[in-house]
Order: C-alpha cells, then sequence, then structure tokens
C-alpha cells in the first residue's frame, strides 16, 4: 500500500512540476482571478482572512515545538517517561525539519530568487514573472521569495499527526487536513503572496517527505517500535553524561 501512496504522491508531483513547466501561463491566469487593476489583490483587505492566515502556522509549529522538546527531555533525563511517544517525536521532528525548513527556507526560498505575484510587473510591481523551473537573476527577489511557499508546505505537513491518530480518527483527520490545506493555499495565491506552482509543488513536495519518513519510521520492515527508539534516546543522553562526567 505505502509503494502505491508513495508512487502516487511522486507521479502527482512529476505532473504538476511538468504541466506548470510547459504551460506558465497558468499562473498567472490562476493569479488573475483574484487581482484586479483597480482594487490589487482585493482579497487581502478583510481582517478576518489576514487573521487566519497570521495565525495558520500555529498548529505545526507548536507540533513541532512539543516534539523537539520532548527528544530532548528525554535525551537531557534518560530515567524519564518520554512526554510525547518516542517514534511520534522521531517522526514529527524528522519529517518537519526535512520539509518545512530545510527543504522551503534552506534550499528553495533563499536561493530561487522567484518574485512573488505581488511584486510582479504583470500585477502592478516591478519584477519579472518567472516560471517556478527558472530560478531568478538577482535583479529581483533577493530573501524569503516566492518558490516554494512556506505556508502551504506547513499546512501539508499537518498529514504527519493525521497519519499517526487513532485509525477511527484518521480518515477525518486527514480530511480535515486536506481541507485546510487547500483553504491556506488558496489564501496564499489569493493575496498575492505566491503562484500555483509555489503552493502545489510545496504541498506534493512535503507529502512525499512526510510520507517517506512515515514509512521508515513505522510502517517499513523491522522498524523499532516505541519502547527501543526511547531506550535508544535515552542511551544518547546517559553518553552524552558519561562523556561531562570524565572531562569533569
Amino acid at each position: 500500500m505505502y509503494r502505491k501512496v508513495l508512487l502516487g504522491v511522486v507521479a502527482a508531483l512529476s505532473a504538476a512540476a511538468l504541466v506548470l513547466a510547459v504551460f506558465p501561463q497558468l499562473d498567472l491566469a490562476v493569479t488573475r482571478l483574484f487581482w484586479t487593476e483597480e482594487a490589487g489583490f482585493w482579497l487581502s483587505g478583510y481582517a478576518a482572512l489576514n487573521g487566519i492566515r497570521r495565525v495558520s502556522m500555529i498548529p505545526t509549529i507548536a507540533l513541532g515545538v512539543v516534539s523537539l522538546a520532548a527528544l530532548v527531555i528525554k535525551i537531557a533525563l534518560p530515567a524519564s517517561r518520554p512526554i510525547l511517544p518516542a517514534r511520534m517525536a522521531v517522526f514529527f521532528v524528522a519529517s518537519l525539519l526535512a520539509s518545512s525548513l530545510v527543504l522551503v527556507n534552506v534550499v528553495l526560498k533563499e536561493h530561487w530568487d522567484r518574485a512573488r505575484p505581488v511584486h510582479v510587473t504583470t500585477f502592478g510591481g516591478q519584477w519579472a514573472f518567472t516560471p517556478w523551473w527558472q530560478p531568478g537573476d538577482g535583479t529581483g527577489c533577493r530573501t524569503n521569495c516566492s518558490f516554494i511557499s512556506g505556508e502551504a508546505s506547513g499546512a501539508a505537513w499537518l498529514v504527519a499527526p493525521a497519519l499517526v491518530a487513532p485509525p477511527a480518527l484518521r480518515p477525518a483527520a486527514l480530511l480535515g487536513v486536506g481541507i485546510y490545506t487547500v483553504a491556506i493555499s488558496a489564501l496564499r495565491v489569493a493575496y498575492g503572496g505566491h503562484f500555483l506552482s509555489d503552493v502545489l509543488l510545496g504541498i506534493l513536495a512535503t507529502l512525499l517527505i512526510v510520507i517517506g519518513f512515515h514509512y521508515w519510521i513505522y510502517r517499513r520492515w523491522g522498524a523499532p517500535n516505541d519502547d527501543v527508539v526511547a531506550d535508544r534516546l535515552a542511551a544518547i543522553g546517559w553518553w552524552i553524561r558519561g562523556l561531562f562526567s570524565r572531562r569533569s
């Protein structure tokens, strides 16, 4: 089953990347639905929608912080009981770091130099539009740029807690995450913060990372259970303690 899901996400990511590369005008066409020459990106004037956008990353950040704290506490206090199941904490931290931090911010947003919709000449800005596959030339956006969307990636990452929800709640959790991700991504496009390719490729790349980590940590043959992972974290803590005691 996991192979089919992973292959399906890879196929969807490849197809979306190809279509949006061959037809970059789709980015402009979708963005134009939310922009007028008179009012600009008119949805950005609604206070309620602005409020949703400002708090959209809180669930992802909160889960990441709690999970990281759980790992640090278990290592610092090896004999303590984990505040989260050990595998869950490892899964959350590893998948979040790999997707929303490394892929989105370290690899792409700070180096791709793609101008946001609100900044391109088509929508009243000063910089040139570039398709998703073409990095900017340094004459436009230089930091925190458009490709790919951090908010879309962060929302899509919430599939991680949905995957480890109790089986009876899992379908509803996955559906809820899907609706939330689409809503947040649509807001980013409607506000002129991102193009369709920024959010769509961000979502699919994040899903690929999260599902891959879930398979490796939970589903692959020989994957350690919670007790084994907790013991390994504790062993790291005891080793660190021993290292410092020898130095002192």
